[in-house]
């Protein structure tokens, strides 16, 4: 480990997220299934938003086509940027216009990013490509950097499957950030039995990672908790990634041992 180096450690307790379909989702995705939307505010009650919050994340389900509804929202959307919110969009597919009218008041755009068909088949019950993703990915980079993508390890039932070739690809574009989040078998779901990844595996595409970006690299929110969650955020450690998202606090107590300053954030780890 290099004693020297400064490492973000995030606290997400000032960004609040937000689902502009409320509950509701048509993919209906093996590994969430409407799941994680239960836990976001509906956009039509956007007045229980806590006075502390400085940030949101406005996401939200999928249309059977891969989009996130975000447009029809926008009104909604500018009243909240215009009370001084920062916002981070977790879009899906985007085509020109909603790419353009995003990045118009985004301070942060994340994108899940999938590099095998297979998986986006079985996984998001999507008929799309990775092609799609990429000429999503293109569209949202031609009107703003702020486009952060996000790699699921695990994604399909905890198998390594498209990940390293979503390296390979992302590597060929200027990139600011890189998110990586580690796929949670979530009781409810489809893949609730499925394993996590393991440890091996993660250790890989972390190095990985660091072997095809000169950009920070970024552990996501969402990975395992428990024993799991201290090894990963040391396996993303001892890949020199710069910022790590709800650390355990055997994370926090190695990261002190081995002399490194660490920076404190309170929002979404791209803002």
């Amino acid at each position: 480990m290099n004693i020297a180096k400064t490492i973000k450690l995030v606290n997400m307790k000032y960004t609040a997220p937000i689902s502009v379909t409320g509950t509701a989702c048509s993919l209906n995705c093996k590994h969430c299934g409407s799941h994680y939307l239960e836990h976001m505010i509906p956009i039509s009650k956007t007045s229980s938003i806590q006075k502390r919050v400085k940030s949101l994340l406005i996401s939200g389900g999928s249309t059977r086509f891969g989009k996130v509804p975000i447009l029809p929202h926008m009104d909604e959307i500018r009243r909240l940027k215009g009370k001084g919110y920062r916002l981070n969009f977790h879009v899906g597919l985007v085509d020109e216009s909603e790419a353009l009218e995003i990045s118009r008041i985004a301070d942060a755009i994340s994108f899940d990013f999938v590099g095998d068909d297979e998986t986006i088949r079985y996984v998001y019950n999507l008929d799309k490509s990775v092609d799609d993703y990429v000429r999503t990915f293109e569209l949202l980079k031609k009107y703003t950097d702020k486009v952060y993508p996000h790699i699921t390890i695990g994604l399909n039932c905890g198998k390594v499957t498209h990940e390293f070739k979503a390296i390979e690809l992302l590597s060929h574009y200027e990139q600011k950030k890189i998110v990586f989040i580690v796929f949670i078998p979530t009781p409810g779901t489809i893949f609730e039995k499925c394993p996590t990844p393991s440890l091996k595996d993660v250790r890989a595409i972390f190095k990985y990672a660091r072997l095809k970006f000169k950009c920070d690299l970024n552990l996501g929110c969402m990975y395992p908790k428990g024993k799991l969650r201290d090894k990963i955020g040391l396996a993303a450690i001892e890949n020199g990634f710069d910022v790590i998202t709800q650390p355990s606090a055997n994370v926090v107590k190695k990261l002190k041992e081995c002399g490194y300053t660490i920076v404190w954030s309170d929002e979404c780890c791209v803002l």
